[in-house]
């Protein structure tokens, strides 16, 4: 298994894998008639476009036999309203007002874990472990000292994960109305 950076031709399969790792009834409820593959299609276009929080530039991926079986997006905290802004404008125009437009996941301060996940068939391999390990490479590259994410708190087995690689709960967010976990590590 390779990670690597995501190419714009990943978009499709990013954007499966992300929806499933989201609480998506809460995204369905956007639209009346909204499918799941209506979902997908509409998170594809965020990560193809090069501004929003699920750009493919934000992003890597790990391949096992050229199977793209995990993927990880994580940006700069200070950045977050302006990647934010394409997708809840688009968001907005589509579905009208939607909670996931108040959302503040992260701040400046902190290089930011947008989204992580694991093909189902592929869990439980350490995965997620090497993923998370890669984009907390890219954060020490880029010069941050603190990654931090949100768990959900009936994610019991997530948060296990996350405290086994060094990260901590140091408070909480909100999350399309939902309140979360917030953990950090230290990296600097």
């Amino acid at each position: 298994m390779i990670v690597r950076d995501a190419l714009k031709e990943d978009a499709v399969r990013i954007a499966r894998l992300i929806v499933a790792a989201w609480p998506v009834e809460d995204f369905l409820r956007m639209g009346n008639d909204l499918t799941l593959d209506d979902l997908v299609s509409v998170i594809t276009g965020y990560v193809e476009a090069e501004d929003t929080i699920y750009s493919y530039r934000n992003t890597l991926v790990a391949v096992e036999e050229s199977v793209i079986v995990g993927v990880i997006n994580g940006y700069d905290g200070a950045e977050y309203r302006d990647l934010k802004r394409p997708v809840t404008d688009d968001l907005h125009s589509r579905f009208g007002n939607v909670s996931f437009a108040s959302s503040e996941e992260t701040e400046a301060g902190e290089y930011y874990i947008d989204s992580v996940a694991v093909d189902a068939s592929m869990r439980s391999r350490g995965i997620g472990s090497i993923l998370i390990d890669s984009i907390v490479g890219r954060a020490v590259s880029e010069g941050h000292s603190t990654v931090g994410l949100i768990v959900d708190y009936d994610k019991p087995k997530a948060q296990a994960l996350y405290e086994r690689l060094g990260f901590s709960v140091v408070g909480e967010k909100d999350f399309m109305g939902h309140r979360m976990k917030h953990m950090q590590k230290k990296i600097g």
